[in-house]
């Protein structure tokens, strides 16, 4: 398998996500010369040398096979939440003792004194470090380096750490939603995580592969995940509650703008499959698109049109348009460059694509049609719009075969545009990111406790199929906790960052604590995310004077406190 190491981590491959009927050894067999990597019971990995795929585009793979991009779910307090009063509260003492809680982030600064326990040994139970390729992968893995518990202790009692375990958080965003969720108390700080004697384990991901972030048309150096390598992280850890026999929650601080915000990509569908499992918890961001004008909604009858315009700004290197519709309706698009170009109505048919270059201006847009697309029945038009002239484009919708007539489309995150691209008439509802739309995960939108309002940039919803997200909200704005680099150095070791994945980890540690009652002290020994889920919408405030469950604040501000409350007096 030396040879599907290097090939996993090469950009001379590509990533491709298929879907089996659940006989792996069969996979296995057909694709051995492709670096299978079986992910669950409905999903396995490949990969092929690009040079071999003629033409990488959507009229070639189903949508779910190309790899989705997951972008930092930040903008750059646990008391708010409840937590701290059930770590101290007689009766409860819940830290999330017995609990393990499973990142899927930049990685950790395992050196951090947060991730230590009173005798200054590690609290972290396993590391798989994705871009790390010189040690052993873990068992029944293909790449990266996985480092245990002793192997971490052993690095801490060493001169240089990075000799033993040659793992670091160039970014900092893992170590200080680990530092929220599980952080441990800090005296000098006044610093405390929601579950402070949780262990930790933490996959550091390996970044998204340079033609995926060409395809996907992202600008500059922004960082980018791929979808693959989240599901096959979320597995790792799935793997280490079996190893361990522990309760789990799992904890994604990124977020994707691809996919029909019904939760029918394959890491929605996978993430939402482990949230049902007993004793394991998946908990995701809404994202932070809500007010970034880049959600389009709109509805025609049969025979009608809809001009959505969209604002480019200058030295765009392009962006990606997505617009979902529900059968039986189907729609088809033409385009209207700033210099008054029109490209005429490209008709709707099964497995189409259509290239069309701009003779006026130097720009080319890709269109590909899926009348039933494969992940969730619907009909996608998945559009590329490459090196755009600045000014207004106009996207002329068509409708035919019209019951009910809506459409959403959505684009890029914003951290992969140019800031002054939008919709010209953007609707801030249904800007949930990627897997936030699911069933069995926990989607935490964020509010600023401090002003007591909405946090402006969190991700609205409902879905497309009008289930209720935001699950909940909680603290989003200036949460405090460790940093790395010199950010650390300049202030103690302890920064404050803003975004959705922040609230994320707040939330993270309830469940643990939610965890430790049910499962480990024996209350509700069959405890998955659908009832930790419930348990918190019961106990959440809502004292507001708006209606619940709501777009922006789902059923409410997060409260485990109150839930448990609720819970003796019931």
């Amino acid at each position: 398998m030396a040879d599907c190491r290097e090939r996993i981590m090469s950009e001379e491959y590509g990533d491709y996500i298929v879907e089996f009927d659940g006989r792996g050894e069969n996979a296995i067999e057909q694709y051995r010369d492709y670096c299978p990597q079986i992910i669950g019971d409905r999903y396995f990995v490949v990969n092929e040398n690009l040079e071999n795929v003629a033409g990488f585009e959507q009229r070639d793979y189903p949508y779910t096979a190309i790899p989705k991009l997951y972008g930092l779910m930040d903008s750059t307090s646990v008391s708010a939440t409840g937590a701290v009063r059930l770590q101290n509260q007689t009766g409860f003492e819940l830290t999330g003792r017995g609990v393990i809680v499973g990142f899927i982030d930049t990685g950790i600064e395992y050196t951090n004194d947060a991730f230590k326990n009173s005798v200054g040994r590690t609290r972290i139970i396993n590391i798989w470090d994705q871009t790390v390729n010189s040690g052993n992968p873990p068992e029944g893995f293909l790449y990266g380096t996985e480092y245990g518990m002793e192997e971490i202790n052993e690095a801490l009692e060493n001169e240089n750490p990075l000799e033993i375990v040659n793992h670091t958080d160039e970014n900092g965003h893992g170590t200080f939603l680990a530092g929220v969720a599980c952080g441990s108390y800090n005296e000098q700080q006044d610093f405390i995580g929601s579950a402070p004697e949780s262990v930790i384990a933490m996959v550091k991901l390996k970044p998204a592969k340079r033609y995926l972030k060409e395809y996907y048309l992202v600008e500059n150096d922004e960082i980018a995940f791929q979808e693959n390598d989240i599901m096959l992280a979320a597995a790792y850890l799935r793997s280490l509650r079996i190893k361990y026999d522990m309760p789990l929650v799992i904890v994604l601080g990124l977020g994707s703008a691809n996919g029909d915000r019904a939760g029918g990509t394959p890491g929605a569908r996978f993430l939402s499959d482990l949230g049902k499992y007993i004793g394991e918890c998946v908990v995701v961001p809404t994202g932070n698109e809500s007010n970034e004008r880049l959600h389009y909604q709109g509805k025609i009858l049969e025979d009608e049109t809809d001009d959505v315009e969209i604002q480019v700004g200058e030295n765009a290197r392009g962006f990606v348009l997505e617009l979902w519709a529900n059968s039986p309706d189907i729609f088809s698009v033409g385009f209207t460059s700033p210099l008054g170009e029109n490209i005429p109505r490209i008709p709707s048919r099964k497995g189409t694509s259509e290239r069309v270059s701009f003779l006026l201006e130097n720009t080319v847009i890709e269109v590909f049609y899926k009348l039933v697309e494969f992940g969730s029945g619907k009909e996608l038009i998945f559009m590329r719009v490459i090196n755009p002239t600045p000014g207004i484009w106009t996207i002329k919708v068509y409708g035919s075969n019209i019951l009910n007539g809506e459409f959403n489309i959505w684009t890029n995150l914003r951290q992969y545009m140019v800031n002054d691209t939008y919709f010209l008439k953007p609707n801030p509802d249904t800007t949930l990111t990627v897997p936030s739309s699911a069933t069995g995960v926990i989607s935490v939108g964020g509010y600023d406790n401090f002003a007591n309002s909405i946090y402006s940039k969190s991700g609205r919803g409902f879905t497309i199929d009008d289930r209720v997200k935001p699950d909940m909200v909680a603290p989003a704005v200036n949460v405090f906790g460790p940093t790395v680099g010199r950010e650390a150095i300049l202030q103690g070791g302890f920064t404050r960052k803003t975004g959705t994945s922040v609230s994320t980890a707040l939330v993270a540690g309830c469940c643990a604590q939610m965890f430790q009652w049910g499962m480990v002290n024996g209350n509700d020994p069959y405890m998955n995310g659908i009832s930790v889920k419930n348990y918190l919408i019961r106990g959440a405030r809502r004292g507001r004077n708006i209606d619940y469950p709501n777009r922006q604040w789902g059923y409410g501000e997060v409260d485990v406190f109150n839930s448990f409350l609720i819970l003796t007096r019931s």
